[in-house]
């Protein structure tokens, strides 16, 4: 396998295109531009193989990935000063296949308005209509049967909705606990019914989302099993793992203003620095995190930052790095109803095995059991069905970016326009709510079985950066997202814990938990306008949809890359993944980025002839 090739033989020919980072987007744009077998293509990537490890493929050992340096990052933030000043983790996958081999396997499509957005920041093109194939290209549904559709109330989508044989094979889980039989029917009663369609763009209320699983053997479905594997064999595509990408290597910097060339990708591998020519391109899909740091080494960046760290400046751009948003989530969690089962079970030796033999032999089990219970929330759902109070304005006007923030960043003036525009709209989420099928705190409790409750903030007004601070490719960059710096967000979030506790005290749902819904897990207790939003913070935590630091705006809009992902000041070097993304849509983002990678392996094919 192209896998196993050495540094030495991949270096000793030049590559059409030369992609730093295997992951979602990386194996994406991979496996389309080496179809053509005229067309060479390599990948560069820091991770190892890991798809056939049990944790990749067990739905219940995902958990355990986190902070296991085989599989994760394990990247954390800076303080936070708006939140007691608590260091948050911040996982990413380090894997081939990158965090399509690390998420919660959901697969959700933002709002039609989250992508309309998109061309109302000055992207022409890049709007829902445009973009909805590309759902579809990368997506490969398998449908539940009868049983499964009665059980968790499934909403069948029209099947224009769903793509039929793209490479992601997606599913919904094959088993219903009590636990998902009894979530829809829990909002139901609340008067907060599914409405809509969440793959057309536009939904309300309580479903169950489908999953990135291979269902002939209830398996996770990554970048890794879907595009790399049933193309590895071609000769036109090579990929190495253990390699850590460096810098981008231009050719003679212009001294008449014209576009960087980008030439090569220099990389480490096995302690030894290697540099490989891209004869076309060189395309930068190493995540939110590395493919700002790697154009901050490379010389494009704030100069005041390169220059401090003796960095030589190719391109001043100040907006690489910034735009950080993401999806926090707050939790709320509760003991569970005896004969409940939950992934706590896991922490007796004794019963992991039992449950990991179940799995290996005939996939089922704790193991095999995904969760996707879900349900997006408008503010005017959430505040009509938890009785809360809300301080939040209803005049628009109230929710203006800071002159001072707007002076660094000026496109986030239209962002907040469009975040405002969702706040204020009954027919918009502003929130995503879940469950966690055992204790989603820390410190674990030792003893009983819980369920935690989640919340998530769809569209967050607060944005922070991820910069380097040294010219060493292995040293970390700092990331500081500065979560709650917007009072918004805080007010918001209190408003879904509150929430939270109503979906846990109403039936059926709370038959299954302890009292009720009255028995919370050591730490947590119930809440009050007094100890919310303290709560809020203690249990602050973000979900893995990180986005924005090389957005795709005008460059006088604090843009980094433009309509076709070329970094501004470059002729051919592109950005291809999450960090292009301007502005935070609802759900998950695990299709949006292959979609976005699929789009973008069309642009740069026509820009072939």
């Amino acid at each position: 396998m192209s896998i196993a090739l050495s540094a030495e033989l991949l270096c000793a020919t030049s590559y059409d295109y030369v992609i730093a980072g295997g992951g979602t987007a990386g194996l994406t744009l991979a496996a389309r531009l080496s179809e053509d077998p005229d067309i060479s293509v390599a990948v560069i990537e820091a991770g190892e193989d890991r798809s056939g490890d049990l944790p990749v493929n067990a739905w219940g050992l995902t958990g355990t990935m986190l902070g296991d340096p085989r599989y994760d990052w394990a990247f954390s933030t800076v303080p936070q000063p708006f939140d007691d000043n608590r260091v948050i983790s911040w996982p990413r996958g380090r894997q081939l296949g990158g965090s399509s081999s690390l998420n919660f396997w959901y697969w959700n499509h933002a709002s039609r308005a989250d992508i309309d957005g998109w061309e109302k920041l000055g992207n022409n093109g890049w709007n829902w209509d445009s973009l909805f194939p590309y759902f579809l290209k990368s997506e490969s549904y398998d449908p539940p049967s009868e049983q499964l559709v009665q059980e968790l109330g499934i909403f069948e989508a029209d099947s224009s909705d769903r793509g039929e044989n793209g490479p992601v094979k997606t599913s919904f889980p094959p088993v219903a606990p009590p636990l998902a039989q009894a979530w829809n029917p829990t909002f139901e009663n609340l008067g907060l019914a599914f409405s809509g369609d969440p793959y057309d763009g536009l939904a309300l209320g309580s479903y169950t989302t489908l999953i990135s699983q291979d269902l002939k053997n209830v398996s996770r479905s990554s970048a890794t099993t879907a595009y790399y594997k049933p193309n590895s064999a071609r000769p036109n595509l090579r990929v190495i793992t253990g390699a850590l990408a460096n810098k981008i290597i231009f050719q003679d910097h212009p001294s008449n203003g014209e576009p960087l060339v980008a030439s090569g990708l220099s990389f480490t591998h096995g302690g030894k620095t290697y540099e490989i020519e891209a004869k076309r391109e060189v395309i930068l899909s190493a995540g939110v995190v590395q493919s700002p740091q790697l154009l901050e080494l490379s010389g494009i960046g704030d100069a005041s930052l390169l220059e401090s760290l003796d960095i030589n400046v190719l391109f001043n751009n100040t907006h690489v790095g910034e735009n950080l948003q993401d999806h926090v989530f707050i939790s709320l969690t509760f003991e569970v109803a005896d004969g409940v089962d939950t992934l706590d079970l896991l922490r007796d030796p004794q019963v992991l095995e039992q449950e990991r033999l179940k799995y290996i032999t005939n996939r089922t089990g704790l193991l095999a059991e995904a969760t996707s219970s879900t349900a997006y929330l408008s503010l005017e759902q959430l505040l009509r069905t938890s009785k809360v109070d809300s301080v939040l304005s209803k005049d628009s006007s109230a929710y203006k970016a800071p002159a001072e923030d707007v002076l660094r960043d000026p496109g986030l003036s239209k962002q907040y326009e469009l975040v405002t525009s969702k706040l204020l709209d009954p027919k918009e989420p502003v929130a995503q709510e879940l469950y966690n099928r055992g204790a989603l705190i820390f410190p674990a409790p030792k003893t009983g079985s819980y369920v935690s409750m989640l919340g998530l903030l769809s569209h967050p007004y607060s944005r922070g950066s991820i910069h380097i601070n040294s010219s060493d490719p292995t040293a970390y960059p700092v990331i500081d997202p500065r979560f709650l710096s917007s009072s918004v967000d805080l007010e918001v979030l209190t408003s879904i814990a509150f929430h939270l506790e109503t979906i846990a005290t109403t039936q059926p749902f709370a038959s299954l938990l302890k009292g009720n819904g009255t028995v919370y897990a050591p730490g947590d207790e119930r809440l009050t306008k007094a100890n919310v939003k303290q709560h809020v913070k203690n249990r602050l935590g973000e979900l893995q949809h990180p986005l924005g630091t090389c957005a795709m705006q005008p460059q006088d809009k604090s843009g980094v890359v433009d309509t076709e992902l070329k970094v501004y000041g470059t002729k051919n070097l592109r950005v291809v993944d999450a960090s292009v993304i301007p502005i935070q849509p609802v759900g998950t983002i695990q299709s949006l980025v292959y979609a976005v990678a699929e789009k973008a392996a069309d642009i740069i094919k026509a820009a072939q002839h």
